[in-house]
């Protein structure tokens, strides 16, 4: 896979297919809201979705990390979608995240809907950390220190474009000066437009929006 390398805050990341982002230089992989047990709390819910997705975002974030045999695994909050999540996995799902967490040192930042610890989890779980000049937490926020910069989760940009008179709707990363707002990595996630007023009011002039096809990532002009 192709990745595309940007520039925030004076360090180097490179956007990857699929959604998640490698910081080479401290050998970092970063994801956020990954929804794991989405499915299983719909359909506690009664709304009928197929099986499957925990496994699916699992085996796609295994993926990478066989790809970039990262030291670091950094979960952007909203990693499990509710308290309970980790309660109705099934063992094939349980075996493939310990598998993941032992083989990677994993943190996980807290979010909106896993404000507290998973139990039984490995990693660690903190409000939010800093790697070199790149502050990582869910949820955006207001201010951002002047140096630094923001790598957030929590609102799950989506860009709609017309390819060949075709309307299509395509998870994307989103980045400005300063700040970098992370598509949801999970297979069951929805998304917010591009032009939500959510985003204008994180970006003082339009961002750079990049989106993933196949193998390699696209910017969109």
């Amino acid at each position: 896979m192709k990745f595309r390398e940007v520039i925030l805050a004076g360090q180097h990341l490179w956007l990857l297919p699929g959604g998640a982002v490698f910081l080479p230089e401290v050998g970092t992989l970063v994801v956020a809201d990954l929804h794991l047990g989405k499915g299983t709390s719909a359909r506690s819910r009664g709304v009928l979705l197929p099986p499957g997705d925990t496994m699916e975002t699992l085996e796609k974030l295994s993926k990478l990390l066989d790809s970039y045999a990262p030291q670091h695994l950094i979960a952007l909050g909203d990693s499990f979608h509710d308290g309970q999540a980790g309660d109705r996995f099934l063992d094939d799902e349980k075996s493939r995240l310990e598998a993941i967490t032992c083989a990677v040192s994993t943190v996980w930042v807290a979010g909106n809907h896993d404000t507290l610890p998973v139990s039984g989890l490995s990693g660690s779980w903190v409000e939010e950390c800093l790697l070199g000049n790149l502050i990582l937490r869910h949820i955006p926020s207001a201010a951002i220190p002047s140096g630094k910069g923001e790598v957030a989760g929590h609102l799950h940009p989506k860009i709609r474009m017309r390819i060949k008179g075709h309307a299509i709707s395509r998870p994307c990363f989103m980045i400005g000066p300063d700040r970098m707002i992370l598509p949801a990595f999970g297979a069951y996630t929805g998304g917010l437009s591009t032009v939500s007023q959510a985003f204008g009011d994180l970006f003082s002039r339009p961002p750079s929006i990049y989106v993933w096809g196949a193998d390699q990532i696209f910017r969109v002009e």
